[in-house]
């Protein structure tokens, strides 16, 4: 089965069926077809990524999924965990219900009047529940999380990509005015086309070749105004000759780009967007 097939099958985005297969968590086989490599899926994959799903919407972290997978010894302890985590949690949220429900809301009208209600419910009290795991986005559906705040790692990780696709089209434009820019992306160009990787490394041999060719034309354009004595000109904002100009754009890009190279290769969040 193909990847678009198992997404069908599963309910789960291609990112996700990617990102669990980078993970180890299912290892369907590998083909080639006019030089580009597929995954090609069995049965067995597909029950694989079904039990995957569910463990998943019920908050098993990815770590204890391969643990499980990988030693079967590991599984008692595992739940056991879950099971704690999850009796600690039901116990604050019944808690917060009580404290919710207590409350009569027929005569509000306005949130300045039911905010003082709700802010009560977190207010710190010795006596009262632990609420800490509301700031941790506890109440989160579940689905791709894992009982912390999966939201805000989304989000995060949503900004993250619309930097790296801004900063790899924009570097790529302003490397390809150089001609080793033009030679390194011809290149670039040449190797993904032999090797057909995935989007996360085109993203990351875009990003590195971009980060070299600007970091080398900054260079070059700073030797041609004269070189380390001019630096502060370059950061002056007084300073507005166009090779000046120049330089800063070709700076601003390279720093733009590696920070782009290191989220592609550090930040797990970021490759379920890719």
């Amino acid at each position: 089965m193909k990847i678009k097939e198992i997404c069908v099958k599963t309910g789960l985005t291609e990112k996700a069926v990617r990102y669990y297969v980078e993970n180890g968590l299912c290892c369907p086989q590998e083909y080639e077809s006019r030089e580009r490599k597929y995954l090609n899926f069995t049965d067995e994959n597909l029950k694989e990524l079904k039990d995957i799903a569910v463990m998943r919407k019920l908050g098993l972290s990815i770590e204890d999924i391969r643990l499980m997978k990988t030693d079967g010894d590991s599984i008692e302890d595992v739940m056991s965990r879950y099971i704690r985590s999850l009796s600690e949690e039901l116990d604050i949220k019944n808690r917060i219900f009580s404290s919710l429900a207590s409350e009569d809301y027929s005569d509000m009208r306005s949130l300045d009047e039911l905010m003082p209600k709700l802010a009560d419910v977190l207010r710190p009290d010795p006596a009262a529940p632990d609420f800490s795991k509301f700031e941790k986005g506890f109440f989160d559906d579940g689905g791709e999380s894992e009982f912390s705040d999966s939201s805000k790692r989304n989000r995060l990780a949503r900004l993250g990509e619309i930097f790296i696709t801004y900063a790899t089209v924009i570097g790529t434009v302003m490397a390809l005015t150089t001609l080793p820019g033009i030679i390194m992306f011809v290149v670039a160009a040449l190797i993904f086309r032999k090797v057909r990787a995935d989007y996360m490394t085109m993203y990351q041999l875009l990003s590195g070749i971009g980060f070299l060719s600007n970091a080398f034309a900054f260079i070059r354009a700073t030797v041609s105004i004269g070189g380390i004595s001019r630096l502060s000109e370059i950061f002056s904002g007084s300073v507005l000759d166009f090779t000046v100009v120049q330089c800063r754009l070709y700076l601003f890009i390279s720093v733009a780009q590696l920070i782009s190279l290191l989220i592609l290769i550090f930040g797990r969040d970021i490759k379920e967007h890719f």
